[in-house]
């Protein structure tokens, strides 16, 4: 009887044992999943950290691409250099942006540049020094300067816009009395002479042609389509004439 209960005693604490062992081993389980969840999520923020703000870019024709970015760059330009949006050239007053979103401002040429804004206000600081403040805009605005020509008393503003959207600006300073004379002297217009006065045919050395492409040059005063030729239009000071290469759709 003795041997028996010996037996059982045996038995019991060798079942307590495994069921002691077995009861450790999900603690066990649970500590090393928590510990790993706790390194992940560390993990993801770490890749989202930075400052959150939003780029826009316009280009001549008014088209507006928006760019959301999150950064722990030290500047905007930093930021921007780093994702590729834009380019430029180190000068004595910063980087000087030439390119942006692929799109080329050149002073020489088109006497472009791109003006830079803090939500919507022109920025004083150049892009590389500026820092990046959380929710704010930058923008970037491709925009031409205008040429001065001529000499005069008088001045007014001429833009020539061809059909791809290229725009040339000019200041003119003139004693004309009317645009057209003015911008014939300047040789900025040619054209031919017919029974409603002079039908314009080439601006800024650019042809519209109504015969082999159904082009023609509208005219504008201050936004507005022009009521009177170009050779009709007194000059207003100030004002802004445009000659806008338009190709018909009949």
């Amino acid at each position: 009887m003795k041997k028996l209960i010996s037996l059982l005693l045996v038995l019991v604490m060798a079942f307590g044992l495994v069921a002691c062992g077995t009861a450790d081993a999900p603690e066990t389980t649970e500590g090393t999943t928590e510990d790993t969840s706790a390194e992940t999520t560390a993990s993801t923020e770490a890749e989202v950290a930075g400052v959150a703000f939003t780029v826009v870019v316009t280009d001549l024709d008014g088209t507006d691409t928006t760019f959301e970015y999150t950064s722990d760059a030290e500047s905007v330009g930093a930021a921007l250099l780093a994702e590729g949006l834009i380019a430029g050239d180190e000068s004595e007053y910063g980087l000087y942006v030439t390119s942006v979103n692929g799109i080329t401002a050149d002073w020489t040429t088109e006497n472009a540049y791109w003006a830079f804004y803090i939500d919507g206000e022109y920025a004083q600081t150049g892009v590389d020094a500026t820092e990046i403040t959380e929710g704010t805009t930058y923008s970037f605005v491709k925009t031409i300067s205008y040429t001065v020509m001529g000499e005069g008393s008088t001045t007014f503003y001429f833009t020539a816009q061809d059909v791809d959207g290229a725009v040339t600006k000019y200041e003119i300073h003139t004693d004309a009395t009317t645009v057209g004379e003015a911008l014939l002297a300047l040789e900025l217009i040619a054209g031919d002479d017919s029974e409603y006065g002079l039908y314009v045919t080439s601006v800024n050395g650019i042809t519209a042609d109504w015969d082999t492409e159904k082009a023609y040059w509208a005219f504008y005063i201050d936004g507005e389509y022009a009521q009177t030729g170009v050779d009709a239009t007194e000059i207003v000071a100030g004002s802004i004439y445009e000659m806008v290469k338009t190709v018909s759709e009949e």
